[in-house]
């Protein structure tokens, strides 16, 4: 049984004058947490004093970012006005960036997802990648409808590791390139660049299956192989960057060829490669001209070069699952990141079946294994909620670690 621990209501604000964007973060924190509180409710949770919480509240309607209700009669005292989030306030923009397609979400204030749009390219450099970006950050606010002065900002989640030296399984010329920075001059806000199992996790935790979760680690089945590693409430990233990075894990002797050099890591078995070269002997050129990978999504999971890759991968993945709980000691793990939905539905069956061979962990349980979101846009949910909840989460970078505009 997966033990929830539950998050404290109260996020406390601070008086001091130089604060006063975090007050602003606590206060649109409370109301986010929780429709309809009034001025003397808001001062109660965030311990503002009741002059600041008047003028900051008053500060956020008139940018929009809150909407007052009608006054509500008390038991006793002045009715009051209750307080939620306007969802036309602001939007974010969250991109998932490999080498052979652009997949991006526009969500609203209150992480709704408005538009998504969607491009193919080739492998592009990272000053190509910049200027592509951009372009789609306009194609997308355009096909909204939305005010682009309302941009709050723009999220990244791209192959990793991010910012140190290192393969993002993009194309030449990226390791080390500041795409944060680039994007910043050219784009015009807030730019945050995060490693999309990191993201996918993020999307999780605020939005589906880790919500109510401290600690998991998060699967991201794409070309590659990655992990997010969410503990004690925040994304562990090691001491460069690269915590998470299972896909390079060594699980054969004198194995596959891998991209990084090596022979014999996980990824040449539990990805969407490894998938792809199950389909014509060994083709790995064959996920390069199916990007929006329709060949597999026609497939079944009983189809045999399918049923084959899940019986391999899942018993790769059931071992590596029993690292990571004798090691993190997570409350769950959660398979997810661009498998149709099926055929992930197929492999977490499969982990589970091992699982029950196995028998249950050094601690005398079974450790939950969870499905996730299966969509190619899970990163790019969890990249938007970037710009947004660094507005309006007062330790949102403390929990979070999130890179990008200082």
């Amino acid at each position: 049984m997966v033990m929830i621990k539950k998050q404290s209501e109260n996020v406390t604000g601070t008086n001091l004058l130089h604060a006063k964007s975090h007050n602003r973060r606590a206060i649109l924190d409370a109301v986010r947490r929780r429709d309809g509180l009034s001025r003397a409710d808001i001062t109660r949770i965030t311990n503002l004093s009741a002059q600041a919480v008047s003028n900051l509240v008053a500060e956020l309607e008139d940018a929009g970012l809150l909407l007052a209700g009608e006054p509500v009669r008390q038991k006793r005292g002045q009715p009051a006005r209750p307080y939620r989030l306007n969802p036309e306030g602001g939007f974010a923009i969250g991109f998932q960036l490999n080498g052979t397609e652009i997949d991006a979400v526009l969500v609203d204030l209150l992480g709704e997802e408005r538009c998504r749009f969607s491009q193919q390219i080739k492998h592009p450099d990272p000053h190509q990648a910049v200027d592509l970006l951009v372009a789609a950050s306009h194609a997308i606010i355009s096909k909204s409808g939305l005010d682009p002065e309302r941009n709050i900002g723009i999220g990244i989640a791209m192959p990793g590791p991010v910012g140190i030296a290192g393969p993002t399984g993009i194309a030449p010329g990226w390791e080390s390139f500041d795409l944060a920075s680039a994007m910043r001059k050219k784009a015009g806000c807030p730019v945050f660049v995060e490693n999309d199992a990191d993201a996918a996790a993020i999307s999780e935790k605020l939005y589906g299956t880790g919500r109510e979760l401290d600690n998991f680690v998060y699967i991201f089945i794409g070309v590659g192989l990655g992990a997010g590693l969410f503990l004690d409430g925040r994304i562990i990233r090691g001491a460069n960057g690269a915590a998470g990075e299972i896909g390079h894990i060594p699980v054969q002797v004198n194995g596959r060829q891998c991209g990084c050099g090596r022979k014999g890591c996980l990824e040449r078995y539990v990805s969407l490669l490894a998938l792809y070269e199950e389909f014509d002997a060994g083709h790995r050129d064959d996920l390069v001209h199916d990007p929006a990978l329709t060949r597999l999504s026609a497939m079944s999971p009983d189809d045999i070069p399918v049923r084959n890759w899940i019986d391999q991968a899942a018993l790769y993945l059931t071992t590596t699952f029993q690292i990571i709980s004798s090691m993190l000691n997570p409350q769950a793990i959660i398979l997810g990141g661009l498998l149709p939905e099926a055929i992930l539905h197929a492999l977490w069956q499969e982990v589970i079946r091992l699982q029950e061979v196995d028998g249950p962990t050094p601690t005398g349980d079974h450790l939950p294994v969870l499905i996730g979101d299966a969509s190619t846009y899970s990163a790019a949910r969890g990249a938007a909620a970037l710009p947004i909840y660094q507005e309006m989460i007062p330790d949102f970078q403390n929990m979070l670690k999130v890179r990008g505009d200082a």
